[in-house]
């Protein structure tokens, strides 16, 4: 991903394991925007362009897995870590039809954190 600032946006309604996950982004040096809604991540996506999201998929307002495709109409380019807590398979094999690059079943350690971002190329701090 070369010397470009590279961003994060947590699309997440627990507010604990967003600042547990922005902390580990930020040790990577990786800019961290965290929304707690849909209706937020929707008014960022259209003038920010995160280099990835990770998208939770239960809210008050609605599936993650519903929001795929508005991050993909922001930008094709946007890597997209789906998490869930939710044993559900259709969430899964839905999210990899839709076209995630890693879907995370919850809890995760910080080290499930640190090996996708080294599968996508993320620069170590």
């Amino acid at each position: 991903m070369g010397s470009s600032i590279q961003t994060a946006m947590i699309i997440d309604d627990d507010v604990d394991l967003s600042q547990l996950l922005a902390s580990i982004l930020e040790r990577r040096k990786i800019h961290v925007l965290m929304v707690h809604t849909l209706q937020e991540a929707e008014d960022y996506l259209t003038y920010m362009k995160p280099t990835v999201v990770f998208l939770d998929n239960s809210f008050p307002e609605g599936l993650g897995i519903n929001f795929i495709e508005n991050i993909k109409h922001a930008d094709e380019e946007i890597k997209i870590i789906m998490m869930t807590g939710d044993t559900a398979l259709w969430i899964e094999q839905k999210a990899k039809e839709q076209g995630i690059n890693y879907f995370l079943k919850k809890p995760f350690s910080s080290k499930v954190i640190d090996v996708v971002l080294d599968k996508l190329n993320f620069r170590k701090s």
